[in-house]
Protein backbone atom coordinates (compact mmCIF):
# COMPACT_ATOMS: atom_id res chain seq x y z
CA UNK A 1 0.00 0.00 0.00
CA UNK A 2 1.94 3.05 -0.91
CA UNK A 3 0.30 6.66 1.14
CA UNK A 4 0.76 10.09 0.03
CA UNK A 5 -0.03 11.68 3.01
CA UNK A 6 1.96 12.62 6.09
CA UNK A 7 0.74 13.88 9.46
CA UNK A 8 2.38 16.88 9.07
CA UNK A 9 0.42 17.91 5.62
CA UNK A 10 -2.87 18.67 5.87
CA UNK A 11 -4.18 16.45 8.66
CA UNK A 12 -2.56 18.96 11.15
CA UNK A 13 -4.60 21.91 9.50
CA UNK A 14 -7.09 20.41 9.67
CA UNK A 15 -6.81 19.58 13.29
CA UNK A 16 -6.19 23.52 14.07
CA UNK A 17 -9.52 24.19 12.25
CA UNK A 18 -11.76 21.91 14.10
CA UNK A 19 -9.84 22.79 17.27
CA UNK A 20 -11.74 26.37 17.54
CA UNK A 21 -14.68 24.74 18.11
CA UNK A 22 -13.93 21.86 20.50
CA UNK A 23 -11.37 19.17 21.64
CA UNK A 24 -10.25 16.95 19.17
CA UNK A 25 -8.68 13.80 19.23
CA UNK A 26 -7.16 12.52 15.92
CA UNK A 27 -7.07 8.42 15.47
CA UNK A 28 -5.29 6.82 12.56
CA UNK A 29 -6.52 3.68 10.37
CA UNK A 30 -5.23 2.00 7.55
CA UNK A 31 -7.01 3.86 5.05
CA UNK A 32 -8.24 7.44 6.83
CA UNK A 33 -7.25 10.24 9.63
CA UNK A 34 -10.56 10.28 11.80
CA UNK A 35 -10.81 13.38 14.09
CA UNK A 36 -13.30 13.16 16.63
CA UNK A 37 -14.74 16.55 18.36
CA UNK A 38 -17.18 16.46 21.35
CA UNK A 39 -20.28 15.80 19.47
CA UNK A 40 -19.15 14.54 15.30
CA UNK A 41 -16.51 12.52 13.58
CA UNK A 42 -14.73 13.72 10.39
CA UNK A 43 -13.18 11.03 8.58
CA UNK A 44 -10.46 12.45 6.15
CA UNK A 45 -9.41 9.62 3.27
CA UNK A 46 -5.66 9.03 3.18
CA UNK A 47 -4.45 9.22 -0.72
CA UNK A 48 -3.88 5.75 -0.90
CA UNK A 49 -3.19 3.41 -3.39
CA UNK A 50 -2.85 -0.41 -3.19
CA UNK A 51 -4.43 -3.82 -4.89
CA UNK A 52 -8.18 -2.70 -4.83
CA UNK A 53 -8.23 0.86 -4.79
CA UNK A 54 -6.53 4.31 -5.74
CA UNK A 55 -7.52 6.98 -3.38
CA UNK A 56 -5.00 9.84 -4.96
CA UNK A 57 -7.00 11.52 -7.51
CA UNK A 58 -9.32 13.83 -5.73
CA UNK A 59 -12.30 12.61 -7.68
CA UNK A 60 -11.70 9.53 -6.33
CA UNK A 61 -11.41 10.62 -2.78
CA UNK A 62 -14.85 12.12 -3.40
CA UNK A 63 -16.42 9.44 -4.99
CA UNK A 64 -15.51 7.11 -1.83
CA UNK A 65 -16.48 9.29 0.89
CA UNK A 66 -20.09 9.56 -1.23
CA UNK A 67 -20.37 5.48 -1.61
CA UNK A 68 -19.54 5.57 2.51
CA UNK A 69 -22.33 7.80 3.82
CA UNK A 70 -24.82 5.84 0.76
CA UNK A 71 -24.06 2.61 1.90
CA UNK A 72 -24.01 3.01 5.66
CA UNK A 73 -27.46 4.74 5.98
CA UNK A 74 -28.19 1.74 5.15
CA UNK A 75 -28.27 0.77 8.47
CA UNK A 76 -26.76 4.09 10.48
CA UNK A 77 -29.00 6.58 8.88
CA UNK A 78 -28.70 8.99 11.55
CA UNK A 79 -25.29 8.49 12.16
CA UNK A 80 -23.94 9.18 8.84
CA UNK A 81 -24.71 13.11 8.31
CA UNK A 82 -22.78 13.47 5.51
CA UNK A 83 -19.84 14.21 3.30
CA UNK A 84 -18.45 17.95 3.64
CA UNK A 85 -16.03 19.81 1.22
CA UNK A 86 -13.04 20.72 2.78
CA UNK A 87 -11.35 24.01 0.92
CA UNK A 88 -8.85 27.23 1.01
CA UNK A 89 -9.37 30.50 0.77
CA UNK A 90 -6.59 32.92 -0.08
CA UNK A 91 -7.27 35.11 2.96
CA UNK A 92 -8.81 32.83 5.37
CA UNK A 93 -6.78 29.69 4.54
CA UNK A 94 -8.68 26.57 5.22
CA UNK A 95 -12.22 26.50 5.70
CA UNK A 96 -15.23 23.30 5.88
CA UNK A 97 -18.32 23.86 3.52
CA UNK A 98 -17.89 26.58 1.74
CA UNK A 99 -18.35 26.26 -2.21
CA UNK A 100 -16.92 29.35 -2.89
CA UNK A 101 -13.47 28.06 -1.50
CA UNK A 102 -11.11 25.92 -3.50
CA UNK A 103 -12.06 21.97 -3.09
CA UNK A 104 -8.62 20.24 -1.63
CA UNK A 105 -10.19 17.47 0.22
CA UNK A 106 -13.40 16.26 1.45
CA UNK A 107 -14.66 14.77 4.65
CA UNK A 108 -17.26 12.35 5.93
CA UNK A 109 -18.88 13.86 8.64
CA UNK A 110 -20.93 11.61 11.61
CA UNK A 111 -22.49 11.83 14.82
CA UNK A 112 -20.16 10.93 17.40
CA UNK A 113 -21.35 7.38 19.29
CA UNK A 114 -20.37 6.41 22.59
CA UNK A 115 -17.49 4.60 22.98
CA UNK A 116 -18.71 2.61 25.90
CA UNK A 117 -21.51 1.40 24.09
CA UNK A 118 -19.00 -0.09 21.46
CA UNK A 119 -19.17 -3.60 21.31
CA UNK A 120 -15.42 -4.44 21.31
CA UNK A 121 -15.26 -1.90 24.33
CA UNK A 122 -17.58 -3.83 26.50
CA UNK A 123 -16.22 -6.94 25.67
CA UNK A 124 -12.78 -5.85 26.81
CA UNK A 125 -14.42 -3.99 30.12
CA UNK A 126 -15.68 -7.28 30.99
CA UNK A 127 -19.36 -6.59 30.28
CA UNK A 128 -21.36 -9.53 31.77
CA UNK A 129 -22.71 -11.85 29.95
CA UNK A 130 -26.20 -11.20 30.47
CA UNK A 131 -26.10 -7.77 29.44
CA UNK A 132 -24.12 -8.41 26.47
CA UNK A 133 -26.45 -11.16 25.52
CA UNK A 134 -29.71 -8.25 25.68
CA UNK A 135 -27.77 -5.86 23.46
CA UNK A 136 -26.91 -8.90 20.55
CA UNK A 137 -30.73 -10.15 20.40
CA UNK A 138 -31.59 -5.73 20.05
CA UNK A 139 -29.31 -6.48 16.54
CA UNK A 140 -31.52 -9.26 15.24
CA UNK A 141 -34.46 -7.27 13.94
CA UNK A 142 -32.30 -4.57 12.36
CA UNK A 143 -29.77 -7.42 10.65
CA UNK A 144 -32.98 -9.66 9.47
CA UNK A 145 -34.27 -6.52 8.00
CA UNK A 146 -31.12 -5.65 6.27
CA UNK A 147 -30.15 -9.16 5.07
CA UNK A 148 -33.68 -10.14 4.09
CA UNK A 149 -33.92 -7.02 1.76
CA UNK A 150 -30.59 -6.77 0.52
CA UNK A 151 -30.02 -6.68 -2.93
CA UNK A 152 -29.23 -10.45 -4.36
CA UNK A 153 -26.80 -11.01 -6.64
CA UNK A 154 -26.77 -12.63 -10.27
CA UNK A 155 -23.31 -13.60 -10.38
CA UNK A 156 -22.90 -17.39 -10.21
CA UNK A 157 -21.76 -19.94 -8.27
CA UNK A 158 -18.38 -20.18 -10.32
CA UNK A 159 -18.24 -16.36 -10.74
CA UNK A 160 -18.26 -15.98 -7.11
CA UNK A 161 -15.41 -18.80 -6.33
CA UNK A 162 -13.25 -16.01 -8.79
CA UNK A 163 -13.82 -13.61 -5.82
CA UNK A 164 -12.43 -16.07 -3.15
CA UNK A 165 -9.61 -17.47 -5.33
CA UNK A 166 -8.35 -13.80 -6.54
CA UNK A 167 -8.16 -12.66 -2.62
CA UNK A 168 -6.37 -16.10 -1.22
CA UNK A 169 -3.98 -15.20 -4.10
CA UNK A 170 -3.59 -11.28 -2.45
CA UNK A 171 -3.26 -13.28 0.72
CA UNK A 172 -0.26 -15.67 -0.70
CA UNK A 173 1.58 -12.79 -1.95
CA UNK A 174 1.57 -11.14 1.70
CA UNK A 175 1.90 -14.13 3.23
CA UNK A 176 4.73 -15.33 1.74
CA UNK A 177 7.15 -12.37 1.60
CA UNK A 178 10.19 -12.63 2.23
CA UNK A 179 10.08 -10.43 4.78
CA UNK A 180 7.78 -12.99 6.65
CA UNK A 181 9.57 -16.21 6.35
CA UNK A 182 8.88 -17.27 9.65
CA UNK A 183 5.18 -17.82 8.52
CA UNK A 184 5.80 -19.42 5.43
CA UNK A 185 5.27 -22.84 7.13
CA UNK A 186 1.63 -22.21 8.13
CA UNK A 187 0.84 -19.95 5.67
CA UNK A 188 1.94 -22.51 2.63
CA UNK A 189 -0.56 -25.35 4.67
CA UNK A 190 -3.34 -23.11 5.36
CA UNK A 191 -3.64 -21.67 1.59
CA UNK A 192 -2.57 -25.47 0.31
CA UNK A 193 -5.82 -26.85 1.92
CA UNK A 194 -8.03 -24.31 0.94
CA UNK A 195 -7.29 -24.75 -2.74
CA UNK A 196 -7.54 -28.17 -2.19
CA UNK A 197 -10.86 -27.82 -1.17
CA UNK A 198 -11.70 -25.57 -4.33
CA UNK A 199 -14.19 -28.45 -5.63
CA UNK A 200 -15.98 -28.82 -2.73
CA UNK A 201 -16.34 -25.69 -1.99
CA UNK A 202 -17.78 -24.57 -5.61
CA UNK A 203 -20.75 -27.33 -5.08
CA UNK A 204 -21.73 -25.63 -1.44
CA UNK A 205 -21.50 -22.44 -3.08
CA UNK A 206 -24.25 -23.90 -6.02
CA UNK A 207 -26.31 -24.85 -3.00
CA UNK A 208 -26.30 -21.04 -1.45
CA UNK A 209 -26.77 -19.62 -4.96
CA UNK A 210 -29.70 -21.69 -5.68
CA UNK A 211 -31.49 -20.58 -2.44
CA UNK A 212 -30.32 -17.10 -3.09
CA UNK A 213 -28.14 -16.87 -0.46
CA UNK A 214 -25.82 -14.31 -1.83
CA UNK A 215 -27.10 -10.81 -1.18
CA UNK A 216 -24.89 -7.32 -0.97
CA UNK A 217 -23.94 -7.16 2.73
CA UNK A 218 -21.62 -4.98 4.87
CA UNK A 219 -18.77 -6.55 3.86
CA UNK A 220 -17.04 -5.89 7.69
CA UNK A 221 -19.11 -6.96 10.69
CA UNK A 222 -16.98 -6.18 13.55
CA UNK A 223 -17.62 -5.55 17.13
CA UNK A 224 -16.15 -2.43 16.93
CA UNK A 225 -18.26 -1.60 14.35
CA UNK A 226 -21.64 -1.92 16.67
CA UNK A 227 -22.93 0.14 18.98
CA UNK A 228 -24.75 -1.14 21.67
CA UNK A 229 -27.14 1.85 22.29
CA UNK A 230 -31.04 1.32 23.10
CA UNK A 231 -31.60 1.69 19.00
CA UNK A 232 -28.05 -0.55 18.35
CA UNK A 233 -26.27 1.37 15.31
CA UNK A 234 -23.86 -0.93 13.33
CA UNK A 235 -21.41 1.31 10.45
CA UNK A 236 -18.46 1.32 8.66
CA UNK A 237 -19.62 -0.77 6.18
CA UNK A 238 -16.90 -2.06 3.31
CA UNK A 239 -17.07 0.65 0.93
CA UNK A 240 -14.56 0.23 -1.75
CA UNK A 241 -15.25 -2.98 -3.43
CA UNK A 242 -19.24 -4.00 -4.11
CA UNK A 243 -18.18 -6.98 -5.13
CA UNK A 244 -16.47 -7.89 -1.64
CA UNK A 245 -19.85 -7.05 -0.29
CA UNK A 246 -21.23 -10.00 -2.22
CA UNK A 247 -21.91 -12.32 0.56
CA UNK A 248 -23.82 -15.07 2.06
CA UNK A 249 -25.26 -13.50 5.52
CA UNK A 250 -23.66 -16.62 7.49
CA UNK A 251 -20.07 -15.97 6.15
CA UNK A 252 -20.53 -12.57 7.34
CA UNK A 253 -21.70 -13.78 10.28
CA UNK A 254 -18.96 -16.16 10.93
CA UNK A 255 -16.57 -13.40 10.24
CA UNK A 256 -18.38 -11.47 12.98
CA UNK A 257 -18.02 -14.63 15.54
CA UNK A 258 -14.64 -14.82 14.75
CA UNK A 259 -13.68 -11.31 15.32
CA UNK A 260 -15.70 -11.72 18.57
CA UNK A 261 -13.78 -14.92 19.38
CA UNK A 262 -10.71 -12.54 19.08
CA UNK A 263 -11.64 -10.12 21.51
CA UNK A 264 -12.59 -13.03 24.24
CA UNK A 265 -16.14 -13.89 23.66
CA UNK A 266 -16.46 -17.02 21.62
CA UNK A 267 -20.05 -17.23 22.34
CA UNK A 268 -21.19 -14.47 20.90
CA UNK A 269 -21.04 -15.25 17.23
CA UNK A 270 -23.22 -18.70 17.51
CA UNK A 271 -25.73 -16.96 19.74
CA UNK A 272 -26.24 -14.41 17.18
CA UNK A 273 -26.45 -16.83 13.98
CA UNK A 274 -29.12 -19.09 16.18
CA UNK A 275 -30.75 -16.00 17.32
CA UNK A 276 -30.98 -15.07 13.42
CA UNK A 277 -31.55 -18.55 11.62
CA UNK A 278 -35.08 -18.95 12.37
CA UNK A 279 -35.80 -16.13 10.09
CA UNK A 280 -32.53 -15.96 7.61
CA UNK A 281 -33.23 -19.46 7.15
CA UNK A 282 -31.33 -23.04 7.81
CA UNK A 283 -27.63 -22.12 7.68
CA UNK A 284 -24.81 -23.91 5.52
CA UNK A 285 -23.31 -27.40 6.60
CA UNK A 286 -20.57 -27.49 9.29
CA UNK A 287 -17.88 -27.69 5.95
CA UNK A 288 -18.93 -24.49 3.95
CA UNK A 289 -19.45 -22.72 7.91
CA UNK A 290 -15.18 -24.09 8.58
CA UNK A 291 -14.35 -23.01 5.40
CA UNK A 292 -15.95 -20.03 5.80
CA UNK A 293 -14.20 -19.05 9.22
CA UNK A 294 -11.09 -20.25 7.77
CA UNK A 295 -10.94 -17.93 4.43
CA UNK A 296 -11.95 -14.71 7.08
CA UNK A 297 -9.26 -15.78 9.32
CA UNK A 298 -6.81 -16.08 6.68
CA UNK A 299 -8.15 -12.54 5.25
CA UNK A 300 -7.41 -10.86 8.31
CA UNK A 301 -3.80 -12.57 8.93
CA UNK A 302 -3.16 -10.94 5.60
CA UNK A 303 -4.22 -7.92 7.11
CA UNK A 304 -2.37 -8.00 10.25
CA UNK A 305 0.88 -8.63 8.25
CA UNK A 306 0.28 -5.93 5.68
CA UNK A 307 0.98 -2.96 7.99
CA UNK A 308 4.28 -4.26 8.44
CA UNK A 309 5.49 -3.65 4.82
CA UNK A 310 4.39 -0.13 5.16
CA UNK A 311 7.13 2.68 5.40
CA UNK A 312 5.59 3.66 9.12
CA UNK A 313 3.69 1.03 10.37
CA UNK A 314 1.18 1.97 12.93
CA UNK A 315 1.80 -0.32 16.18
CA UNK A 316 4.29 -2.35 14.69
CA UNK A 317 4.20 -4.69 17.65
CA UNK A 318 0.31 -5.44 17.55
CA UNK A 319 0.67 -7.52 13.92
CA UNK A 320 2.89 -10.46 14.23
CA UNK A 321 1.23 -12.26 17.14
CA UNK A 322 -2.50 -11.28 15.91
CA UNK A 323 -1.43 -12.49 12.48
CA UNK A 324 0.01 -15.85 14.11
CA UNK A 325 -3.54 -16.28 16.18
CA UNK A 326 -5.27 -16.09 13.09
CA UNK A 327 -3.67 -18.31 10.90
CA UNK A 328 -3.95 -20.99 14.02
CA UNK A 329 -7.86 -20.09 13.73
CA UNK A 330 -7.41 -20.89 9.95
CA UNK A 331 -5.70 -24.45 10.21
CA UNK A 332 -7.97 -25.69 13.21
CA UNK A 333 -11.09 -24.65 11.08
CA UNK A 334 -9.32 -26.07 7.87
CA UNK A 335 -8.78 -29.25 9.57
CA UNK A 336 -12.14 -29.36 10.55
CA UNK A 337 -13.40 -28.91 7.35
CA UNK A 338 -11.48 -31.64 6.07
CA UNK A 339 -12.93 -33.74 8.46
CA UNK A 340 -16.39 -32.87 7.43
CA UNK A 341 -15.35 -33.16 3.33
CA UNK A 342 -14.13 -36.58 4.44
CA UNK A 343 -17.12 -37.90 6.34
CA UNK A 344 -19.61 -36.39 3.43
CA UNK A 345 -17.59 -38.48 1.06
CA UNK A 346 -17.58 -41.43 3.30
CA UNK A 347 -21.84 -41.11 3.40
CA UNK A 348 -21.80 -40.68 -0.43
CA UNK A 349 -20.02 -43.40 -0.92
CA UNK A 350 -22.30 -46.21 0.88
CA UNK A 351 -24.80 -47.91 -0.57
CA UNK A 352 -28.03 -47.99 0.23
CA UNK A 353 -29.66 -49.62 3.08
CA UNK A 354 -33.28 -51.20 2.04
Amino acid sequence: MVSLMSKSDLVAEVEQLLSVQSTVEIKETSKSWVFLTEDRVYKLKKQIRDELQDLTPLRARHDNALSEVDLNRRLAPDTYTGVVRLGRQARDGLVIDDPEAETIDWLVEMRRLPQDQMLDVLIADGASRQELSKGILRLVPILTGFYQTAPATRLTASELMTVLESQISLARDVLLNSAFAQYHGVATEVIGKIEALWPDINVEFQKRVDAGAFVEGHGDLRPEHICLTKSPVIYDCLEFNRTLRLVDPYSELSFFGLECTVFGADWIGPFLMNALEPDLGPRPGGFLMAVYEAYHAVMRARLCLAHLLQEHPRTPKKWPPLGTSYLEIAKRRLDQACINSRSRDARAGMPETM
